[in-house]
């Protein structure tokens, strides 16, 4: 029992955090007002952004990963109290919460599916051959006090380090939290994360329904639904459910169901507003968390902003658009470089 209301605490926590960051990013908004859901998503990908530009440099510099998890844990502290001093957005979210209380029956429906998706997929837990790498590669973090030197599959230490996933700290942050707390790899990765990544994914869903359907709250309640019986029915190996329900500890699972939609969603509102700079801000956090968090978005957040531009240049008649995503691309194609020139040996770094 006690176990579970540590992991269901560390969700929370994780949600406060994301929340916090959020409201550095949204309390600059000046054309609308930021809800709750909205500033946990822009601080979810803050949160792993700013967390990749201090984990690199210290495993550039082959520090220890306590190291690196006092300085994450400073760094989570000072947000913190900043958020919470300009208290003005928290006194948004408290009001927000009160609302809940007050909500339709519909809407609580709807809370009860998110809740049985995270029972399902934290209980019901599957091994694939990818598990002994990701949650692997945190606990030998953990246990070495290293950042990612040792090799998950063989235990042994890495001549050199792999491109391919150094660039992707998001076990990292796992291995982070797990000493600072003391908790499991297994429990953080398979059980609190998993919980974590489900919700924030139902929050996309939410973002894109409202986009949408603007107020008409029944109408976002039944896509929420109608999402959630899609996956639950879609989850072959290899597809964005597969990764939600049963691989939800890989970084590949927010990729698929975060990132890329996530991708989609703020496209959207380049659409309705190309001039509106919070949102180029936010589609170049999407290309820089991407590669923070999983190595696949590389290409595929690649991708998928080049697929996007070129139609929203055609539709909004301005060139500008192509250079803003760009720029937006540009972490996705330097880790994408990164890696081409480890492939043919020329970026070796040796540990």
């Amino acid at each position: 029992m006690l176990d579970i209301l540590v992991c269901i605490g560390m969700v929370i926590v994780y949600l406060i955090l994301y929340y916090a960051f959020g409201t550095l990013i949204t309390r600059h908004m000046k054309k609308e007002a930021a809800s709750v859901t909205f500033t946990v998503l822009a601080g979810f990908f803050l949160y792993y952004a700013v967390f990749q530009v201090i984990a690199i440099p210290m495993a550039l510099l082959k520090r220890p990963l306590s190291n690196l998890s006092l300085s994450w844990a400073i760094i989570l502290a000072a947000v913190l109290v900043y958020s919470v001093w300009n208290h003005r957005q928290w006194a948004v979210a408290g009001k927000g919460a009160v609302r809940l209380l007050k909500a339709s029956p519909l809407f609580w429906a709807m809370i009860g599916l998110v809740l049985l998706q995270i029972c399902v997929t934290t209980v019901w837990q599957t091994d694939f051959w990818d598990a002994a790498y990701y949650v692997g590669d945190v606990s030998l973090s953990v246990h070495t006090n290293t950042i990612s030197h040792y090799d998950p599959l063989s235990r042994e230490l890495r001549d050199v380090i792999d491109i391919r996933h150094f660039f992707a700290m998001y076990h990292m942050q796992d291995a982070v939290i797990c000493q600072l707390t003391g908790i499991h790899p297994l429990v953080e990765t398979k059980t609190i994360m998993a919980a974590v990544v489900l919700l924030i994914t139902n929050m996309i869903y939410y973002r894109m329904a409202r986009l949408f359907f603007k107020e008409n709250s029944k109408a976002v309640l039944l896509m929420l639904a109608f999402a959630f019986i899609v996956n639950l029915f879609s989850y072959t190996m290899y597809t964005a459910s597969g990764f939600l329900f049963l691989r939800t500890y890989e970084g590949k699972a927010v990729l698929g169901n975060v990132i890329l939609p996530a991708l989609v969603y703020y496209f959207a509102r380049l659409y309705q507003d190309a001039d509106y700079r919070m949102n180029w801000v936010l589609l170049f956090l999407i290309g820089y968390a991407g590669c923070a968090i999983s190595s696949s978005a590389m290409i595929l957040v690649l991708v998928g902003i080049g697929a996007f531009a070129l139609p929203l240049c055609f539709l909004k008649k301005d060139v500008k658009i192509l250079f803003k995503c760009g720029l937006c691309a540009l972490p996705c194609l330097l880790v994408t470089f990164c890696y081409l020139l480890s492939r043919i040996g020329i970026l070796v770094i040796h540990i």
